[in-house]
């Protein structure tokens, strides 16, 4: 019951939150905006705005899960106010601030997605279609990647997702990747792709056309997926 009663009550102040703002950007106040965004996240969450900025999504998430009630509405909660500050970030020029707050945005109602909660007040999906239309112009960071192809598996959208396991896969062999990922991380991206194709083999043929993945090409797609993991296996060799 006080579950329920806390959440309903973030929902209503995050509602209050978002009417507020669609007022303060239409008498084209952002900095206003922006300070009534700090203020809310000190409301709701008890947080410095500057802190839950500067923490990475997995360090604010362990945060907020301390408590032990609602972690997944949080992290949504904030992940719609960090969408609302990107816009604003952008109205003033702050045009990396905005990319980084779209990033993080995306990745936080990622993480929220990935555990499969009810969440009726918000169309998730909806949010992360626009904020994937938001970062269209950019290349998303490995740390997004990794988090948007299981959601698109999860949403049978089995093409999209082998487009963007192959990209984490082809930054590994050009030796690209970012975010602090190194040889075991590609290791275990090659080890989670080699996973899905197995996956993708137990479904329907109907269910991988849907999906705009034909058997044909999940099983050339694993095919390139074992002689990756073999290459790798052989480079970990030492020389004779």
């Amino acid at each position: 019951m006080f579950r329920n009663d806390y959440i309903v009550r973030m929902i209503e102040q995050f509602s209050i939150t978002l009417g507020t703002l669609l007022g303060l950007k239409r008498e084209l106040k952002p900095q206003e905006a922006l300070e009534l965004i700090g203020e809310t996240y000190k409301r709701l969450f008890g947080l410095n705005p500057g802190l839950i900025r500067a923490l990475s999504e997995r360090d604010l998430a362990d945060l907020l899960s301390r408590s032990g009630e609602a972690t997944d509405e949080k992290l949504l909660v904030i992940a719609g106010l960090m969408k609302e500050e990107a816009e604003l970030s952008l109205i003033l020029d702050r045009t990396g601030d905005s990319y980084r707050l779209n990033v993080k945005a995306l990745n936080l109602t990622l993480m929220a997605a990935r555990e499969q909660s009810a969440i009726p007040w918000m169309d998730v999906s909806g949010q992360i279609g626009e904020l994937l239309d938001l970062l269209a112009g950019y290349e998303l960071p490995p740390s997004s990647k990794q988090l948007l192809w299981p959601y698109f598996e999860s949403e049978g959208r089995l093409a999209d997702a082998e487009d963007v396991l192959f990209e984490l896969l082809d930054e590994c062999a050009d030796g690209e990747a970012a975010d602090g990922n190194d040889a075991k991380a590609c290791g275990e991206w090659v080890e989670q792709a080699l996973q899905f194709y197995e996956r993708l083999l137990e479904l329907p043929e109907d269910v991988l056309e849907a999906g705009n993945l034909p058997l044909g090409e999940v099983r050339d797609g694993l095919a390139e997926v074992r002689k990756m993991a073999a290459d790798r296996g052989a480079e970990a060799q030492p020389p004779s």
